[in-house]
């Protein structure tokens, strides 16, 4: 498992401002699992959680 996807997402939530959205892709499923629970574990919101295949989408709002 290659953690780059969550250190991302958690690099540009740190930008970002209460309220503001950011929307996350990628095509490792199973990735897409560990973003949500980073994000969900920090306090953040998951708006909409999409795999289709090996596809995802994430939909983030920052707490």
């Amino acid at each position: 498992m290659c953690p780059l996807p969550v250190a991302r997402t958690k690099k540009k939530i740190n930008e970002l401002e209460s309220g503001d959205i950011l929307e996350v892709t990628g095509d490792f499923g199973e990735s897409g699992e560990n973003v949500k629970r980073y994000v969900e574990k920090h306090g953040n919101f998951v708006l909409e959680f999409k795999i289709n295949g090996e596809d995802y989408y994430i939909k983030i709002e920052k707490a």
